[in-house]
């Protein structure tokens, strides 16, 4: 229990924002506005074409369309499986709100848990063959869901929804495009194959299996897409997927929103306490502590609280303080630009690794733990860019790709404290440099913290931040289990024994002791023999080591 407690203390006073962030994105954590009634009104574009073939657009005015209420007594029934997994790590808030909208009660959606070595185990054995971690577990989480979430008669699941993410909105603009890495957005159907190749274990079960594509960024084609999914399955009319899909992007901004906040205080803590914060820059599945191998969890044990992307403030004006240059100088048109660095950008989890550690590079209290699973076709071109951004800038730096399914964790105890003495040291000199500050220097500094202070306190009294408060809290006031440890094993008591000096050598054995070999004698023809193998020889002379041990 002692254990319990120190971990809760740690996660309150080095906050692990990576943590928090993979635990809120599955919670309910937004409760959606009602379904809107039949006789209420709503704004609408009307489409049509000329007799030339030209489309035509007119506003209207109309009644929000409803479903009957025997197909929203049937959603209250249904239960929906997401695999906790890749992109989901960073959707999983507007689809569970959607689904929220629409009256399938929040106890219904049911994701599957974080990433571990027992899943990976006792579910990856369905052939599917990919040198990409993150995508070959996959297959675990489906496993868990088909065999443990699925439990029919009481709580079957009626569908497995595990859309193909073919883009993603991103904050960094501008860009070339906002696609996902195509192994991970091909991974639903591959899935899909592996449990249906010789036995089709979701018709097997009556489960409906969804794997449909999606697009994210343009709201109106995703609108449309998900009606076209849902409209059927769920009995529901287009304007209350549209609805739900709006919804479900108020939920997705709250929860950036909430992140943003997290991630301003722990930065103005750091930089008026003059200590350092760890960025980890990763895709949003290395939040699942199954692939980061808990690499997070220990640097916050050593004292350093840990950011993400998303936690990091976006909001221009704050920022423009770090990019001051590159807008004086023109490089780029706006402190979310990174052409100067990498202008052929086209993956939406890529560009924000490079902005992330453009960011890092200009903050003088952030350090870089960069994190890559292994054979990442979309991570590749990024690893030049980013040690190029980080080596110019002398941030402290920790590259640990091709994590993989393994966790090598004497090589990966040495790196964390070959790495923790480096930002030992850079702290001290950041303390060191604060010592030699002007009292000009000093006040400027207090003044701008009571600023912020005073900003962070207005949004104090508002509903949303009242909610998001409760999420927080409930999170550090979670007592976490330990794993491979039963609840009934904490509740006992072990005598401590002294070590058992007979059994037990803190150094190594000594050599064996080897003897002088007699018999031998100078000029005997040892040709038929050898006597360090205690072989006979045509001397006659049977030589023999002795060796004591």
């Amino acid at each position: 229990m002692a254990l319990l407690k120190k971990r809760n203390e740690l996660k309150e006073k080095y906050v692990n924002l990576l943590e928090y962030e993979s635990r809120l994105a599955f919670q309910a954590f937004y409760k959606s506005e009602p379904l809107p009634a039949e006789n209420i009104e709503i704004d609408d574009v009307e489409l049509r074409r000329s007799w030339a073939g030209k489309v035509l657009r007119r506003r209207v005015r109309r009644l929000f369309r409803r479903s009957d209420t025997a197909a929203a007594e049937r959603r209250a029934d249904l239960r929906i499986g997401i695999p906790r997994v890749l992109n989901l790590y960073s959707t999983a808030p507007l689809f569970r709100t959607y689904f929220e909208s629409l009256g399938i009660p929040s106890e219904n959606i049911c994701f599957s848990p974080a990433t571990s070595e027992e899943m990976y185990r006792e579910g990856a054995k369905y052939g599917s063959i990919d040198p990409c971690y993150p995508s070959k577990v996959v297959q675990a989480h489906l496993h868990y869901l088909l065999t443990r979430t699925h439990q029919p008669p009481e709580k079957p699941l009626n569908f497995i929804f595990f859309p193909a993410i073919t883009h993603l909105p991103t904050f960094v603009a501008p860009v070339m495009d906002s696609a996902t890495c195509p192994i991970v957005a091909g991974t639903p159907n591959v899935m899909k194959a592996a449990f249906t190749k010789e036995v089709d274990f979701f018709a097997e079960r009556g489960i409906d299996y969804v794997d449909s594509a999606v697009t994210l960024d343009e709201r109106a084609y995703f609108k449309r897409q998900m009606f076209e999914i849902w409209g059927e399955r769920l009995s529901i009319t287009e304007d209350e997927s549209d609805f739900a899909i709006d919804q479900g992007f108020e939920a997705l901004r709250r929860f950036n929103s909430e992140m943003q906040r997290r991630g301003l205080e722990v930065l103005e803590r750091v930089e008026g306490e003059n200590k350092l914060a760890l960025l980890v820059l990763g895709r949003p599945y290395h939040a699942d502590p199954g692939q980061n191998h808990g690499l997070p969890e220990d640097f916050q044990a050593l004292g350093y609280p840990v950011l993400t992307i998303r936690s990091i403030p976006k909001d221009t004006a704050w920022l423009a303080r770090w990019f001051k240059e590159d807008n004086e100088t023109g490089a780029t048109e706006g402190p979310l630009d990174i052409r100067d660095v990498w202008p052929e950008n086209y993956s939406t989890n890529s560009v924000q690794k490079v902005w992330g550690a453009k960011f890092a590079a200009r903050h003088p209290n952030v350090a870089v733990l960069d994190l890559s699973s292994f054979k990442c076709g979309h991570d590749a071109p990024t690893y030049g860019i980013i040690n190029d951004i980080i080596t110019t800038s002398k941030t402290p730096y920790l590259a640990m790709h091709d994590l993989d399914a393994n966790k090598p964790a004497g090589s990966q105890k040495i790196r964390v404290r070959t790495y923790a003495y480096t930002l030992q040291h850079y702290q001290e000199m950041l303390q060191d440099r604060a010592a030699r500050m002007s009292e000009l220097e000093r006040n400027v500094a207090r003044r701008r913290q009571e600023l912020v202070a005073a900003r962070q306190a207005s949004f104090s009294s508002s509903s949303e931040r009242i909610e998001m408060e409760q999420a927080f809290q409930a999170y550090l006031a979670e007592e976490e289990a330990v794993l491979g440890i039963r609840a009934e094993d904490l509740q006992k008591t072990y005598p401590s024994l002294p070590p058992r000096f007979d059994f037990t050598a803190d150094v190594a054995p000594l050599p064996p002791e080897i003897h002088a070999i007699t018999g031998w004698q100078p000029g005997n023809n040892h040709s038929r023999g050898c006597s360090d193998c205690a072989s006979s020889c045509s001397c006659g002379t049977s030589n023999r080591a002795t060796v004591a041990i």
